[in-house]
């Protein structure tokens, strides 16, 4: 007759692994499925301390309170990232034109 010896130990390692494995993957499930509600926050956060120090440095310097120079601010970095948008846009735009016309001059 053989006898098994079991080592409860080494089944406790492996069930505590399993079940970190496991919330391991339910955590990351969850990251994905709530990003879309948290990405805007998140890019909202980043504008914010990205423009913060600009708003303290134009405050300090004018006369102008606080509220007045974050919309400043905010105006015109809204006007610098339109216009960055556009400018991209129509790059994008005459290069796939000079593109097309090259495709057809090969025709």
């Amino acid at each position: 007759m053989i006898h098994l010896v079991v080592d409860m130990g080494y089944w406790t390692k492996v069930s505590k692994r399993l079940i970190v494995f496991l919330l391991t993957i339910l955590g990351i499930y969850l990251a994905f499925k709530l990003a879309v509600f948290y990405m805007p926050f998140l890019i909202a956060f980043i504008i914010s301390l990205l423009v913060e120090p600009i708003i303290r440095v134009l405050a300090k310097k004018t006369s102008l309170n606080r509220k007045t120079c974050a919309i400043i601010v905010l105006i015109t970095a809204s006007i610098i990232l339109v216009g960055i948008v556009v400018i991209g846009i129509v790059a994008i735009i005459s290069e796939s034109s000079n593109l097309l016309q090259g495709l057809n001059r090969l025709c």
